[in-house]
């Protein structure tokens, strides 16, 4: 490997582990639910209630803002378009994650070269079994094609080896009868070129659907593979909706830290989503009335001093495209903060190459 490619491959390694690291660190920290109430008497209510139609994953960083961000519906087919930059190998580590059914769509639409492959692939049961499940006009025409007469008489392992002298078009016709099961487990037989030839058939939306199924850790290993442009092009990708149940779902700690990220104009105005009671609250000694007269910048100045919990709380009352707007300004500063930190490492890097 060149200095050149270590370098790039240390680089990337680090931004990717600052930002994970960045975005799950307030873990511990206590939820919106824990400390509800804070802002006034009414503890739970949203204005607005959200759901999204992202890809649900079983995992212990759902929860997290990053992982999150990493799971969104949008986000998923963005980086599915970047997956044939991976190696054969790398790729085929995501496509095995593909359930049968989703494998068995895939095939359907390969040529009739792919899919005798992928018959050669199945044992003398599995061949016999197909065969079986096909109607008997089917199986007439089949084994007519290939001069196969007393089929019935024959043992399993006469009726495969049979069966494979079939031509590619009458492979693939016998294939199209397999289950989805069937299909899925003699492509997993095929070796990688085949089975790399194969998925990388799969459309944008397919791809998605398999990157849903990866951990968090292996699709931001992929997001770590874009250049700067196209990490903003992922996260433009990612609903309005999606963005703001991120926030509705992210550690009181976390979400006053993005509501410090509002502009004085953003802050006063989700401020005014708020409840007498919870205003009267957050403004403590300041009187409404003395903070009217205010103008926009000590207003936001004023909301600063509030605590987390208020602040967390203010920030649950905006509006969605609100919460999506504070959420891309945050993400795209905490990005910057992870690429200033791996800036040493850099350095590092590249003075040990010169060594």
């Amino acid at each position: 490997m060149s200095r050149k490619s270590t370098t790039l491959l240390i680089t990337t390694s680090v931004v990717i582990i600052a930002a994970v690291a960045f975005f799950t660190s307030n873990r511990n920290n206590p939820t919106s639910d824990q400390v509800a109430g804070a802002i006034g008497t009414v503890d739970k209510y949203r204005s607005e209630q959200i759901t999204p139609s992202d890809v649900a994953i079983p995992s212990q960083s759902n929860d997290d803002v990053f992982a999150k961000w990493l799971n969104d519906t949008a986000t998923l087919e963005e980086l599915a378009g970047f997956m044939g930059r991976l190696s054969p190998q790398e790729r085929l580590k995501f496509f095995d994650r593909a359930t049968p059914e989703m494998a068995a769509m895939i095939i359907e639409r390969a040529p009739a070269a792919e899919k005798a492959t992928v018959f050669d692939r199945a044992t003398a049961d599995e061949r016999v079994a197909i065969v079986a499940r096909m109607t008997p006009a089917e199986r007439q025409n089949v084994l007519a094609k290939a001069n196969i007469t007393d089929f019935d008489r024959l043992t399993v392992s006469e009726r495969a080896t049979a069966l494979g002298r079939l031509s590619v078009a009458e492979k693939a016709t016998v294939l199209d009868r397999a289950t989805p099961a069937e299909k899925a487990t003699a492509l997993g037989r095929c070796d990688v070129a085949e089975r790399v030839k194969l998925y990388d058939r799969a459309t944008v939306q397919e791809r998605a659907q398999i990157l849903g199924r990866a951990d968090v850790a292996e699709r931001a290993s992929l997001y770590g593979r874009c250049t700067p442009d196209e990490k903003a092009t992922v996260m433009a990708r990612m609903s309005v909706e999606g963005k703001a149940e991120i926030l509705d779902r992210a550690a009181v700690a976390e979400k006053a830290t993005i509501f410090d990220r509002a502009t004085a104009q953003e802050k006063v105005t989700m401020y005014d989503n708020l409840s007498v009671q919870e205003k009267a609250t957050v403004l403590g000694k300041t009187s409404p009335e003395a903070f009217g007269r205010m103008s926009v910048e000590e207003r936001a100045i004023i909301l600063a001093k509030a605590t987390p919990e208020q602040r967390a709380g203010i920030l649950d009352r905006a509006s969605v495209q609100a919460k999506a707007t504070v959420f891309d300004r945050a993400i795209v500063e905490r990005m910057n903060i992870a690429n200033e930190k791996s800036t040493p490492a850099m350095e590092r890097a590249s003075a040990a190459a010169g060594d």
